[in-house]
């Protein structure tokens, strides 16, 4: 049966750092059979700071305080405030689907059963970018509305335990006001101002990132993939030198998910009699094309820069997961590409770190859960949320030119 995750009797603020969790598994690519999400995401929160793979257009960003500023108008209070902003959010969706550039929108289907809001999916963005001030959760702002609305003294800053908030002080105060007309009319369309605001906002916030840099110099064309980018590759070296490190991790892990579905095809084959053969040429086919296409960089990849921005990044590596990307990247140099797809050692590697990770419910190790396999899983070249972010480049600049 699938894997679940259920938790009982969990504070607002428990149930803000689950969601978190649950969005890691939305990142593309990843099924992390691998156990490298942490270090994928680091990468991505460094080129891309507030934004997220489950995360559509940028205007979602402005709408979300929006409704949340008319209720607090509305003199809406603390109890009603999550209801009340949940309809709220809900209710958008039908005006976005009359709009005439309606993709992107969240919930469209789901309607009022829909159980990630918009707000809770962009409140990372509205802290990381200083549009929420407090830089804190939703579930906080929800429990705290009264008191922030009423400018009383108990509510203080964040940063700094000594200073009160004042009334309004929790929105940014350059933020654009709403359209006249909403939220009963509503489009992804951003205007000048507010295109403008939000490119101040990513120059102050996110200096010194990909993201803050595509947003002042970039195009609303960009790249397919981040590292082709022209206006990228004319960043400052710092940054070109976490979108090359992006580039190679990418590619250089390609390869792990095409081996691990190889070696599962091979024993599914062995241990349940399947015809995998069909999948095994195929699996085999994608490997030879990704180890030549890692044979052909001008040097193995060095993982020591990795170790370095994750620790400036204060993100934890465990030792286990150290030891199995150096493994994996000292082999890889030490063998000509035809030898990879049967290295002995690459296997063991595979599936010793399947077995860290998952113990009785690894693939390679229990017969029940080899039954279970799904063709391909995992397979996929880590964007680091590029098709989400130029999605927003594209948005923004189009704002700004309109």
């Amino acid at each position: 049966m699938p894997a679940t995750l259920t938790w009982l009797d969990l504070t607002a603020s428990d149930r803000d750092k689950m969601r978190r969790v649950l969005d890691l598994f939305n990142e593309q690519g990843t099924l992390d059979e691998m156990g490298i999400g942490n270090l994928r995401d680091a990468i991505s929160d460094a080129l891309f700071p507030g934004t997220s793979y489950i995360q559509t257009r940028l205007r979602y960003v402005l709408f979300i305080p929006w409704i949340y500023r008319r209720l607090e108008t509305r003199r809406v209070r603390s109890l009603g405030v999550e209801r009340s902003a949940r309809q709220a959010e809900i209710e958008l969706i039908a005006p976005l689907e009359r709009s005439d550039d309606n993709e992107g929108i969240i919930g469209v289907r789901a309607r009022h059963t829909l159980v990630r809001l918009p707000s809770s999916i962009y409140w990372s963005a509205l802290t990381r970018w200083d549009i929420f001030r407090p830089q804190q959760s939703q579930s906080w702002y929800h429990t705290n509305f009264d008191t922030l609305l009423d400018g009383r003294s108990d509510v203080g800053r964040a940063d700094d335990p000594g200073v009160i908030w004042s009334r309004d002080a929790h929105w940014n105060p350059r933020m654009p006001e709403p359209p006249t007309d909403f939220p009963w009319e509503a489009s992804f369309a951003l205007t000048p101002d507010e295109a403008d605001f939000l490119l101040g906002r990513l120059q102050e916030t996110c200096t010194g990132t990909l993201l803050a840099w595509l947003a002042s110099n970039g195009t609303d064309s960009p790249a397919e993939d981040s590292w082709k980018d022209p206006e990228a590759l004319r960043a400052p070296q710092s940054i070109r030198d976490t979108i090359e490190l992006a580039r190679r991790f990418s590619l250089h892990v390609e390869g792990m998910p095409l081996l691990y579905n190889l070696v599962v095809a091979e024993r599914r084959r062995v241990e349940l009699s399947s015809d995998e053969e069909e999948r095994i040429d195929e699996f085999r086919a994608g490997l030879a094309e990704w180890a030549g296409r890692e044979a052909e960089e001008a040097q193995p990849f060095d993982p020591d820069p990795l170790w370095e921005l994750v620790a400036r990044r204060g993100v934890r590596v465990p030792h286990h997961q150290r030891l199995f990307i150096e493994d994996w990247s000292r082999r890889i140099a030490e063998l000509v590409p035809d030898m990879i797809a049967d290295d002995p050692q690459l296997r063991a590697t595979i599936t010793q770190r399947e077995s860290h990770l998952k113990g009785a419910r690894a693939r390679l190790t229990s017969r029940s859960r080899l039954m279970e396999w799904t063709p391909g899983v995992g397979v996929g070249r880590m964007d680091f949320r590029w098709v989400r972010v130029r999605q927003f480049l594209t948005d923004l600049h189009r704002g700004l030119a309109a």
